[in-house]
């Protein structure tokens, strides 16, 4: 299929001045579209024409160029992209490359070798990316099957050793009562060792689309998911409602933040689990400090924590895969934010999350 350069730009002067040096770029032998406003921009994109590059505007008539960015890749997410803007502002450079962007030129250092270069560096990025999420993709389906097919021995075991028990006479299911359930509860350990590990992989593989976040309503939304451990444990989760907005993916926000509490109700002692989330703005940085009363941590484990698989504690004093919070630390890591905590034994814990600002 033949591949297109799109130029997306209200303005006929400056249309002309990039279709100008598109031509004389070296070995330019791509049509070019033109798109004056974001629908004609839209319908070219969503048209059955492969579009290997699009140069796209900052300032369209009653739209900024960002928002069409937006929707330009809801529609083909591994397009390239440039962002042309009519001055030489690093904000929106910024901004059209978190959102999706490959680079960035300014419409005054426009010439055949810049624009060259940026279509260059934008079609490049944009290929890896597409070889990337194809290899992640076939991971994903990999790991499903993967996981399918390890969980199945396991429920058949687990099946078998019920029928099994139900089987044999009373005295003899006593006797053996304690090797049979010692086979069970391996077999629901090794079951909920697979699901964790299916959790952490597909945060490799998911992209997620970044929005503005109310952390308070996530705090909220992991309260109700917990509701059942706050109960049995008799623990109680505060927060002011003061918490500040974010830029995020809603759930894995709140994944992070419930995985937290859940370990501050899990790994306590008190006989009333007491968890706080407070909030502190440190000029760009949101910072979020979830406070418990639990068992605390030696400082020599600090950082290991965060390490898969990395657990601290037998699975009969503590029930745990390892991998709680080293799936909170990679979707820290995809949010451009920090993980870390504060802890002494037996004091308590303060895990400190720190997210960009809006």
């Amino acid at each position: 299929m033949k591949k297109h350069i799109l130029v997306v730009d209200d303005s006929p002067d400056d249309r002309e001045v990039i279709e100008r040096n598109l031509h004389n770029m070296n070995g330019f032998v791509f049509p070019i579209l033109v798109a004056a406003d974001e629908k004609s921009c839209l319908d070219h994109i969503s048209s059955d024409k492969r579009i290997d590059c699009v140069t796209l505007d900052y300032s369209l008539p009653g739209v900024d160029g960002l928002a069409v960015l937006k929707k330009i890749l809801e529609i083909d997410p591994m397009i390239a992209v440039v962002m042309v803007t009519g001055n030489g502002d690093e904000h929106i450079a910024v901004e059209a490359m978190k959102i999706g962007a490959q680079d960035y030129l300014p419409k005054d250092r426009i010439n055949s070798d810049s624009l060259q270069r940026a279509i260059t560096n934008a079609t490049e990025r944009a290929s890896m990316q597409k070889k990337i999420q194809d290899q992640q993709d076939e991971l994903t389906i990999f790991a499903n099957v993967l996981v399918h097919d390890l969980r199945a021995p396991l429920q058949t075991l687990t099946s078998a050793i019920g029928m099994l028990t139900e089987d044999l006479a009373p005295e003899v299911a006593l006797e053996h009562k304690k090797m049979l359930d010692c086979i069970v509860q391996g077999a629901e350990r090794m079951d909920r060792l697979i699901l964790a590990l299916k959790s952490y992989t597909e945060q490799n593989s998911v992209h997620p689309v970044f929005e503005a976040v109310d952390l308070n309503e996530q705090v909220e939304a992991a309260r109700l998911n917990l509701s059942s451990d706050l109960k049995a444990a008799g623990a109680s989760l505060y927060c002011d409602g003061s918490l500040p907005a974010i830029m995020g993916s809603p759930p894995q926000v709140m994944q992070v933040i419930q995985n937290i509490v859940g370990n501050s109700i899990k790994y306590n002692r008190s006989g009333a689990p007491v968890v706080n989330i407070t909030s502190l703005v440190k000029g760009d940085i949101r910072q979020i400090r979830i406070t418990d009363n639990g068992i605390g941590i030696s400082g020599k484990y600090m950082k290991r924590i965060f390490e898969p698989f990395k657990r601290l504690h037998r699975d009969d004093e503590f029930t745990g895969t390892g991998l709680g919070l080293a799936t909170c630390k990679k979707i820290m890591d995809r949010h451009g934010g920090k993980i870390w905590c504060q802890s002494k034994p037996e004091k308590g814990t303060i895990f400190i999350l720190e997210f960009p600002s809006l």
